[in-house]
């Protein structure tokens, strides 16, 4: 199916404008009228699914640690934020918030939200088909990520939160130094150790990525 094949569908179900309006648009509604909210949590776990289950059929020779990163690239707020904007979806997307403000992590509310919305009035196999359409060009992208850009991505996307790099101890000499730095991701916390601090919150974050795997 092709793309305008799928955004006609889409558009003749009625109600597919509620999730593409964000709560902005319609501030005098309450909570319970306001589905954008509710499309959004569901559209977030149907992509996480739809793209894991494309990654390990895809790439079954593939490590785990280049698993996630592909995941962790397909899911993130940039990525989603450039499908939204390159598909024309903001065109029909409704909102009233301030013009100056950075809109990367609503427009990748709304394209869950959509995903969502999809997912309830047709199934998993359109939501399916709408993914890998909007997604294709990005699908078999293995980005070569620093470990501490992989974990700030992973913290965002997975716990809405940004990494704690924390300094808590210098060993060594002046002319040959250590440092120890721990890193906390929730309720996760490991620690890393290098000849200069910046190197100690890689090593942190090559841990943290040995822990998250291995979870």
């Amino acid at each position: 199916m092709n793309k305008l094949k799928i955004f006609e569908t889409i558009k003749s179900i009625k109600g597919y404008q509620t999730s593409l309006s964000h709560d902005s648009y319609n501030k005098n509604q309450k909570n319970s009228d306001k589905p954008f909210q509710k499309y959004e949590f569901l559209g977030d776990r149907v992509l996480g699914l739809v793209i894991s289950e494309y990654l390990i059929n895809n790439f079954p020779k593939s490590s785990l640690d280049e698993i996630s990163r592909r995941f962790i690239h397909l899911v993130n707020t940039s990525t989603l934020a450039k499908i939204f904007k390159k598909h024309d979806l903001i065109e029909i997307f409704k909102h009233q918030l301030d013009p100056k403000s950075s809109k990367n992590s609503v427009y990748a509310d709304a394209i869950e939200s959509l995903i969502g919305f999809i997912y309830i009035n047709k199934d998993l196999k359109f939501a399916k088909q709408f993914i890998y359409l909007l997604w294709s060009e990005e699908l078999n992208t293995l980005p070569q990520k620093d470990p501490k850009t992989f974990i700030q991505e992973y913290s965002q996307k997975k716990n809405k939160t940004i990494p704690q790099y924390k300094l808590i101890d210098e060993l060594g000499t002046k002319h040959k130094p250590k440092f120890l730095v721990e890193l906390k991701v929730n309720d996760l916390s490991v620690k890393g150790e290098g000849v200069s601090k910046q190197k100690a919150e890689i090593a942190a974050a090559k841990n943290m990525i040995k822990l998250i795997n291995l979870e």
